[in-house]
């Protein structure tokens, strides 16, 4: 099933890429403030890190990793794009539509930059989305979701890293072995 779903997936993925529609960009706008593209941001970021490790003893320029990082906003936004896909199948565009206006409250937003530090008015701010009709589809949905993005993450993530690691070696470098 899983399979099945993620060929779909990546068949719709490809198709509609050029195309983006309101409840997508509904569902950009909130990944974008959410927190998904500081978490996605920061993956790219580590994925450096490992790459350099395999490469320590290439002697790979500073210019060649600068260069190796030039489409971080692109490679961004195509996940975030292909993840729309996945609260596409889960939510509706007027949930996506609230979903936004909740987490771009101050509360919410807080929340995120806190990592759980709220005041007592904020933290009811939150209670009370979480107890509401669409608090506890997310909640229900998490799994789903989680799996879900996950799968979108690993094929990103690996690609990503295939694409990095192609480039460094058509350019001479050798990795560690």
């Amino acid at each position: 099933m899983r399979s099945l779903f993620l060929t779909l997936f990546l068949t719709i993925c490809f198709s509609l890429q050029a195309q983006v529609d309101d409840y997508q960009q509904d569902i950009i706008n909130y990944l974008s403030i959410n927190g998904t593209y500081e978490q996605y941001s920061a993956a790219y970021d580590d994925m450096f890190t490992v790459l350099k490790k395999q490469f320590e003893t290439a002697n790979v320029p500073e210019s060649k990793w600068k260069e190796l990082k030039e489409d971080k906003n692109k490679s961004l936004e195509e996940v975030v794009r292909f993840l729309s896909f996945a609260y596409r199948k889960h939510f509706t565009q007027d949930e996506i539509k609230k979903m936004y206006e909740v987490y771009n409250s101050k509360a919410a937003q807080e929340m995120l930059a806190k990592q759980g530090t709220l005041t007592r008015n904020e933290d009811k701010e939150v209670d009370a989305f979480f107890e509401s009709d669409l608090g506890k589809k997310i909640v229900a949905k998490r799994s789903e979701l989680s799996e879900d993005i996950g799968e979108i993450s690993g094929h990103w993530s690996r690609d990503l890293f295939a694409a990095k690691m192609s480039n460094l070696v058509k350019s001479g470098y050798i990795p560690q072995r």
